[in-house]
């Protein structure tokens, strides 16, 4: 007889509940239902279609045009030795920086569906190149959400610096070091050219094809943000949300979270569009810990964006379970490093948002030193920052060099 432990009949089980949850949920609510499906759809259509759909295309067509190869090449050596991956992958984070989710996944996953990458190498990159955009940071949260665009240029800071520290954590996953290339960099332009023409498809076919995987791959990411636009309304519908949010509140309203901003929180881990508006909407809250709570969204990027990169992680060998512990990594240091700099933003009224809250993080003297002396304590706190980056680089450079 066939055993099975509790582990595989929770895995089974789960995922069938929470269908049928739904399932019920519209039937019970189908105006709600009807109104939420029809708020994924607004997001879709006037936010994510203008805003994607030209840097996929763009992406998609940089790749086969071998674009990707050439300045591979040239940023290899600041690549490996930063993030211990290739020149092409390093090129991977600075598209998505500018282009946002789910963009960065899904390059990584086609280079390694393609083999122009290992598996570790693949896992690195997804760790830290997944990442969202000016456009929506700056753009739509702190101008349109926060009604601050200061505000945005932090957070963008912040986002990107939370992205780096994580590449930097998982430089020695896999314990994997790349070959040094011994050709030069004008062979490898050559090889790449020849490549490029063996390939006999012309530039309208790979413009053809890119713009026919764009549509394909936006009318997927639109299906995701429309189904946990519902399910995220029948969660709140069924009082899920609301439970949830109660039990959270307990342990964090030392830290001055209320239960409204701890709802407004837990939206936006299904969906960071929804959450980040609920949160700025709060008013009885200081921007600082409003504005710590949202780089957490987007760094973690709710689950409606992860399902989105994971289902392009799931073609390859990549894990998502590490993915999704990355992006965990990545959404904790953006919010921490929000809130340190945020003195950088505006130190007077910073102080001034504080004078009705009494809790033991932002009414004691610790606190109240740093705020006074955050000009002197950040460059300290930024020095050793660099140092502990600098000593994890040497440190795994010499293993590295020790194994080989």
């Amino acid at each position: 007889m066939i055993k099975i432990n509790k582990k595989q009949i929770i895995n089974f089980f789960f995922p069938i509940l929470i269908v049928i949850t739904l399932i019920l949920g519209i039937i019970k609510f189908p105006n709600q239902s009807i109104l939420a499906a029809q708020k994924g759809i607004s997001i879709w259509v006037n936010v994510l279609i203008p805003s994607l759909l030209p840097f996929i295309i763009g992406a998609n067509l940089i790749i086969d045009l071998k674009v990707v190869d050439i300045i591979g090449y040239i940023i290899n050596p600041v690549a490996k030795f930063i993030f211990n991956v290739s020149g092409k992958s390093a090129l991977v984070f600075a598209i998505s920086t500018v282009s946002g989710y789910p963009v960065g996944a899904k390059l990584a996953s086609e280079l390694r569906n393609q083999k122009q990458i290992s598996k570790f190498e693949a896992q690195r990159l997804v760790s830290f190149c997944s990442t969202s955009g000016p456009l929506f940071i700056v753009g739509a949260v702190a101008t349109g959400m926060f009604k601050n665009p200061e505000l945005g240029y932090l957070m963008l800071i912040c986002h990107y610096l939370g992205s780096i520290s994580v590449g930097i954590l998982f430089r020695n996953y896999g314990k994997e070091s790349l070959n040094n290339t011994k050709t030069s960099l004008k062979s490898n332009v050559i090889n790449t050219i020849n490549d490029r023409y063996k390939d006999e498809r012309g530039f309208f076919v790979l413009f053809g094809n890119a713009v026919f995987n764009g549509i394909n791959t936006l009318l997927s990411i639109g299906g995701f943000v429309i189904v946990f636009s519902v399910v995220f309304e029948i969660f709140s519908l069924f009082n899920i949300i609301s439970l949830v949010s109660s039990i959270l509140c307990i342990p964090l309203s030392i830290f001055g979270v209320t239960k409204e901003l701890c709802n407004a929180f837990i939206s936006g881990l299904f969906e960071m569009t929804i959450g980040c508006d609920k949160i700025s909407s709060v008013l009885s809250v200081p921007e600082v810990l409003k504005a710590s709570l949202s780089s957490f969204l987007i760094g973690f990027s709710g689950l409606s964006i992860l399902a989105q990169c994971c289902s392009f992680i799931a073609k390859t060998d990549i894990s998502t379970k590490s993915y999704v512990l990355s992006k965990f990594l990545h959404g904790l240091l953006s919010s921490i490093f929000t809130f340190l700099l945020y003195p950088l933003l505006k130190s007077d009224s910073f102080v001034s948002n504080f004078g009705t809250m009494h809790n033991f993080i932002y009414d004691n003297s610790l606190w109240s030193f740093y705020l006074e002396n955050y000009n002197i304590i950040l460059p300290i706190f930024i020095l050793i920052y660099i140092f502990i980056i600098l000593s994890i680089l040497e440190k795994t450079s010499y293993k590295l060099n020790k194994e080989s």
